[in-house]
């Protein structure tokens, strides 16, 4: 039996090294990161949130998806008037088979448009969000109006009211936090207060997707998120011209984190065009593509959390653990 234990609190220690001949194994967390990537296996999580320290995640977040997962957890003054039944409790818990995904931010960008970034970034937020009910947020680095709205929720509230008004929150789309930009209002704040407001949105994230104009001021700049994006997917069109502006850009982001997609990939022509070019992912011309049925959005996951990796997230079916809520006091607060 696993136990996590993430507070500051000697009597939790004290209480499972005296219970330590039941087969306790204790794990110490203080970071909201550490609890995340303790919780596969864990049957009981003795937590006081005021105590950890809120990263990579906010606690918040934390909060949420311990609440709608199958890990019990508990107080530590709660865990302590009590921790035989706790204990009890803890031993018909499941706990988590195997580990959840890590903070990832990703983005798509490309000198051109028209190469499918919207649509490959709604399409990897969506289905990132149906196999795995984690929070994911979409936002977008735009001029002019916003491309993720029309397709996603027209209504949803843009950056400039999510920034300026505190009673303003994100709208949710199929398990999506929605942050799209209207850049002729978004283009009157400052950098910094934009930056700040969306990072503390990715803290509330496992997954934060970006559809960018490439270049832009708000996100190429060193000090923006440029810095918070982990992999970057160029886009380009069968084309030798789109592909060698691809390169060109993999080579301005670097390529240990870009990579170059050639999207809208059609038959024998396009590949005998294409041929000898390197590239890192070739995606298909699909029909209907807005009907984001998953089948981009599953390709580009494997590539940023690793083939065999994402491969084991579909497998264990996320989806049916956790979004199965405990009954009871066995989500104790």
């Amino acid at each position: 039996m696993k136990v996590v234990v993430a507070t500051r609190s000697l009597e939790v220690f004290e209480a499972l090294h005296r219970m330590g001949m039941n087969g306790a194994n204790s794990q110490s967390a203080l970071f909201t990161g550490q609890v995340y990537d303790s919780l596969k296996g864990a049957n009981l999580v003795v937590v006081d949130f005021e105590d950890l320290v809120p990263h990579p995640y906010s606690t918040d977040m934390l909060r949420g998806l311990l609440t709608e997962s199958n890990v019990l957890y508990v107080n530590s003054a709660d865990f302590l008037t009590r921790p035989q039944h706790w204990m009890d409790e803890a031993r018909r818990a499941g706990g988590l088979a195997t580990d959840l995904p890590k903070k990832r931010v990703i983005a798509f960008v490309s000198y051109s448009g028209g190469v499918g970034k919207t649509t490959l970034a709604i399409d990897t937020a969506l289905y990132f969000a149906r196999r795995t009910k984690l929070p994911v947020l979409l936002t977008e680095f735009v001029y002019g109006e916003s491309a993720i709205a029309p397709l996603t929720n027209p209504d949803a509230p843009h950056l400039f009211d999510l920034v300026t008004q505190v009673d303003v929150q994100p709208a949710k789309w199929n398990g999506i936090t929605l942050a799209p930009m209207d850049y002729e209002n978004v283009r009157d704040l400052s950098a910094s207060l934009l930056t700040r407001w969306l990072k503390e949105q990715m803290d509330h994230h496992v997954l934060t997707v970006i559809d960018g104009h490439w270049p832009h001021a708000l996100l190429g700049t060193a000090g923006s998120l440029r810095d918070e994006v982990d992999d970057w997917f160029i886009l380009a069109a069968p084309r030798p011209d789109a592909v060698e502006n691809g390169l060109k850009l993999r080579d301005e982001l670097g390529e240990r984190k870009a990579r170059l997609v050639l999207n809208l990939k059609g038959g024998t022509l396009d590949s005998l065009t294409l041929n000898g070019i390197k590239r890192d992912l070739d995606l298909p011309n699909i029909k209907q593509a807005d009907r984001f049925e998953g089948k981009l959005g599953r390709a580009i996951l494997a590539q940023t959390y690793g083939r065999e990796t994402w491969r084991k997230y579909e497998r264990t079916s996320l989806v049916d653990r956790i979004g199965a809520a405990f009954r009871g006091d066995r989500n104790h607060r």
